[in-house]
Parts: structure tokens; C-alpha cells; sequence
């Protein structure tokens, strides 16, 4: 395999309380020499401006520095000025949180850059404490080192190291044949059932308003324990294959089929505001990523889904090359990839590869996703990763102002 879908390379033991002298004094430096020229590079292709980080009176700038990033007391001029806690600092040096969390949270408090910059910044700090690389191209090759075919979509029938093979090299999957068609009308059907059961402030959907000012649940929580048909379906020994072919010699788990293991989603046309069609970003791009990823996130085809109805779009490779999310939005400098799916179909990425949800046009489109994830032991069981999984649940109150784009 040419990579590991486990990244994970910290625990809660590794978790110190960091302040800005201990860090930029005592830890900076080790950063910069292993992975300095990387945010060099970045630095220039992307013209991000410095850092400057402020902290209780205190402040530092991070500035390209010939091939590699230095740090210098004060506030250089054209900075991007972050102020933060001497908690927030200690989290955020460690990617115990991200910029990205604390603007989700409608917390960052800065001063003299953009969104982009703020968004570059996250991928440079990445770049920083674990050596990826923000700007750049990848290859995609199969294991005989013939060029990937991103189109491809695999069966049960499909050699099991093929497919593990594609989902490490290119970020994700799309497979067809593993769940039975017939069940996802009657899974459709068990939404339709109970949705009249969810209200908006129920703690276990997602609402989002239309161009008319209707307000409609798009996201259920809890229903398995409504849909015998969902339940089937993650119980079936085809989904236990697909969860042992794309492991391969690693470790997937699934939770019980129960609770929150599956979360059914209803995509209207019309949506203006709210967390429906989200644009570009990963599922680990609040923090912690080196405590969680890569996990792997499955999406159902309910309906088939195309440009019309909304779908899947993939960065493949973004999983390599830490892309910003504002680029990916805007300007990526990497191929998109958009994914037609059946009824039926799922699609599969890795929980640090780039995706979105393009927006219905003219019919709705329902999907659901669940996850395997990477077996427990590394600290994934955490008050740190609680924290970010609230924050996520509480989304759909930060974003119900917020225009869908």
C-alpha cells in the first residue's frame, strides 16, 4: 500500500498546556528545519501574508524566511493578526483546534487578512506540524504502476487489494453492488414515516430554510432505530465485506447498529440558508486531526444523484496535498471530480480528503452516511474529540443565518 489510511500520531498523553514563549522559544524551530521549506513554498505560490499571533499583550510573526519560516517578536507589517487565550493558543498550536473551529464557533477574533488567508493559514499549520504539503500535484497510479483510473467504480467481484489500493491513493471510492437496491426506496419510505416526529431545537436534526422562508428538516438523526430496512442493510455480510476489503491489512471498525451510527440526510431544491449543501472542506478541518484520521465516511445513494439533483464532488489526492479550503472553493489548483451515483451506490472518502455536496436543481436528492472507523486505542475515545463532535452537532444553529452557496 502506498499509504496508511491510519495517521494518527498523537494521544491524550501528548496533549501539554503550550504557551506562546514555550512554543515559539523552545518548539518552533524543530518545526521549521523538519518542514520549514514546505510553508516556504506555499508562502510564495499562494502569497499568503505573515502570522502574527497575540496573545494576553504579547506578540509573534511567522515570516518566510529564504527557504524556510522563521518567527520574530512583534507585529510585522501586512500581517494576518490572530489574537487568542492563553488556552485557545495552547489548543491551537497543537491542532487541538483549528482556525476553521474557532470560526465555525463564530469565536476568532483577527485583524488584516481575508478568509483566505485565514484558510491558507490552516493548511501552512498543518503543513507545519506534520509535514504535508499545501501546494503542489499528485500522481495516481494502480499497483502496477499504471495510471489510476478515477472513474472507476468497483464491485464485490473487483480484487480486494484494488480497492483498498484506489481508496488510499486517490482519497475515496465509488462502489456499486455492495448494498441491495430494492431496500433504498423502502428506506426512503421510513423517512418519509418519520420526519413528522422531528422538530427544530429536538437535538437530533439539522433544519434549513428555503428561498419561500419555509424552514425543513434536512438531516435525521437516531433513525435506525425507525428504518428495519437501514438496519438490514448495516447488518449484511456484503457490507462486512466492504468493510474488511477496504481495511486490507489495517483495522475498521463498526459501532453497534444503533443510536447515531447512521445519519439519513434530505437535500431540497431551493435551500438559502442552513447546513444543507455544504461546500468544500474535510471532516477533519475543526482539529485533531493526527488524534482521528483517517477514518472512512459512506455515503448511500437513496436516489441517484447527478448535476441535476445534486452530488458527491471529490479533490482526489487532497488527502496528500493539504489543499486550503477557501482555494478549493474558488481557485483549486487540483482536479474536481464529480460522482453519478445510482440508487444504491455508495461512495466512499477519507475523513481528510476535500469534498462537497453540489445543490439540488430541480429534483431532491437523499443520501445517507455512516462510517468505518479506525480502531480505538490512539486516543480517539477523548474529551478533545467530544468537544469537536458538539461543536459539529451544533452547526445547524451557527449556520441557520448563513446563505447556502
Amino acid at each position: 500500500m502506498k499509504m496508511q489510511l491510519d495517521r494518527r500520531t498523537r494521544t491524550e498523553d501528548d496533549v501539554e498546556w503550550l504557551t506562546p514563549t514555550v512554543f515559539f522559544d523552545e518548539r518552533f524551530s524543530v518545526l521549521a528545519d523538519a518542514n520549514g521549506h514546505l510553508l516556504a513554498d506555499a508562502i510564495e505560490e499562494l502569497g499568503a501574508p505573515p502570522l502574527a499571533i497575540q496573545v494576553d499583550g504579547d506578540s509573534w510573526s511567522i515570516v518566510r524566511d529564504g527557504l524556510t519560516v522563521g518567527v520574530v517578536p512583534g507585529i510585522v507589517p501586512g500581517s494576518l493578526v490572530v489574537s487568542f487565550t492563553a488556552k485557545e493558543f495552547s489548543d491551537w498550536c497543537q491542532n487541538e483546534r483549528s482556525f476553521n473551529s474557532y470560526i465555525v464557533a463564530r469565536t476568532l477574533q483577527w485583524q488584516g487578512g481575508t478568509e483566505r488567508d485565514i484558510s491558507i493559514w490552516d493548511s501552512l499549520w498543518m503543513s507545519l506540524l506534520y509535514g504535508l504539503p499545501t501546494v503542489g500535484q499528485v500522481d495516481f497510479v494502480d499497483r502496477d504502476g499504471a495510471p489510476l483510473d478515477l472513474d472507476r467504480c468497483f464491485t464485490p467481484d473487483d480484487d480486494p487489494d484494488d480497492v483498498a489500493h484506489f481508496l488510499r491513493e486517490a482519497g475515496f471510492l465509488h462502489l456499486r453492488g455492495w448494498t441491495d437496491p430494492a431496500l433504498m426506496p423502502l428506506i426512503s419510505a421510513d423517512m418519509d414515516r418519520v420526519l413528522p416526529s422531528y422538530v427544530e431545537g429536538d437535538g437530533k436534526s439539522w433544519w434549513a430554510q428555503l428561498h419561500d422562508g419555509t424552514r425543513v428538516c434536512v438531516r435525521l438523526q437516531e433513525f435506525v432505530q425507525h428504518s428495519p430496512a437501514t438496519a438490514e442493510m448495516l447488518s449484511s455480510e456484503h457490507w462486512q465485506l466492504l468493510r474488511r476489503t477496504v481495511a486490507a491489512d489495517e483495522t475498521l471498525v463498526q459501532g453497534p447498529v444503533d443510536g447515531r451510527c447512521i445519519e439519513a440526510l434530505i437535500k431540497p431544491v431551493g435551500v438559502a440558508s442552513g447546513p444543507s449543501d455544504l461546500t468544500f472542506h474535510r471532516d477533519c478541518h475543526l482539529g485533531r486531526h493526527a488524534h482521528t484520521c483517517s477514518g472512512t465516511v459512506i455515503g448511500v445513494s437513496l436516489t441517484a444523484s447527478d448535476p441535476s439533483n445534486g452530488q458527491l464532488r471529490i479533490i482526489p489526492g487532497s488527502h496528500r496535498v493539504w489543499m486550503p479550503v477557501e482555494i478549493a472553493k474558488t481557485e483549486p489548483f487540483m482536479p474536481v471530480h464529480a460522482l453519478t451515483t445510482e440508487p444504491g451506490d455508495l461512495t466512499m472518502h477519507m475523513s481528510c480528503t476535500l469534498h462537497e455536496a453540489t445543490a439540488p436543481i430541480s429534483a431532491e436528492r437523499r443520501v445517507m452516511y455512516t462510517n468505518f472507523g479506525l480502531a480505538h486505542g490512539k486516543g480517539q475515545q477523548s474529551p478533545g474529540n467530544k468537544d469537536l463532535a458538539e461543536l459539529r452537532e451544533q452547526v445547524t444553529n451557527l449556520l441557520r443565518d448563513h446563505a447556502t452557496t
